[in-house]
């Protein structure tokens, strides 16, 4: 679904490059995590994959198109729920379907069936300030759902949560994911976390960026705690850990 072809970037203000021919795929319907190192350009995997920045060379493609002439291939989703407080959950939730221009008696099916699936139809009249961190990270998810897009690029959108509610939505996700079959894109900087989730590990360790280091979770879903114990996956998590240790090279 996802191609990175040859791509070399730097940023205007560097003087160095972010990175160097780098070339990696994501089949449709993966969950691929990617970590590293703060700095190393996870997010800026991010904006190339949204066109926000364009490469000194290579290609991005989406289906086999370069996403220059594709249109609304990829919803992203940050850290912050970026909800509006002026807004009702409903009225957030309705926001990708208004610019879509979708019909009032649509978006009023569409809403409510989303808002049951996210365990928050009872809220829907309440305002983002109303909410817990968990509800409005899965309300924002909600609206980037509703997109319409099938790729769906997720940066850190649980770091900021206690570590309960954290393992809660890292479990919901889980099921999200399976049901609507979208290709996940995941940034994050817990390796417990990208165990858990992800079908493959991406991982970066060096600046330039000239290759991703790939590791497939030994794991089938659905996956539980329990699954974290196993002494395969402890042993990947202290590779894993071990290498980002290392410090990214300017």
């Amino acid at each position: 679904m996802l191609e990175f072809n040859n791509i070399t970037f730097k940023y205007s203000s560097d003087d160095y490059n972010m990175m160097e021919g780098l070339s990696f795929k994501v089949k449709d319907g993966e969950f691929i995590s990617i970590i590293g190192a703060s700095g190393c350009g996870k997010s800026t995997v991010f904006r190339l994959i949204n066109g926000l920045e364009k490469p000194q060379q290579g290609k991005v493609l989406v289906d086999g198109a370069e996403i220059s002439i594709k249109k609304n291939y990829s919803a992203y989703m940050p850290q912050k729920d970026l909800l509006y407080p002026w807004r009702t959950i409903e009225k957030n939730i309705c926001l990708p379907m208004e610019i879509q221009r979708k019909s009032k008696a649509e978006m009023a099916q569409t809403v409510e069936e989303m808002l049951k699936e996210v365990g928050l139809w009872e809220y829907r009249n309440k305002y983002p300030k109303d909410l817990s961190g968990g509800m409005k990270q899965r309300a924002s998810f909600a609206r980037t759902l509703l997109t319409g897009s099938e790729m769906l690029l997720l940066d850190e959108p649980f770091s900021a949560l206690d570590s309960l509610t954290k393992i809660s939505l890292q479990e919901w996700l889980v099921g999200e994911w399976q049901k609507y079959k979208k290709t996940i894109l995941f940034v994050t900087h817990d390796v417990e976390e990208a165990l858990f989730l992800s079908k493959k590990i991406f991982i970066i360790k060096d600046r330039p960026v000239t290759y991703f280091e790939e590791y497939e979770v030994p794991l089938s879903y659905p996956r539980s705690r329990e699954d974290m114990k196993r002494s395969d996956i402890a042993d990947m998590k202290e590779m894993l850990i071990n290498q980002l240790r290392q410090k990214v090279e300017l």
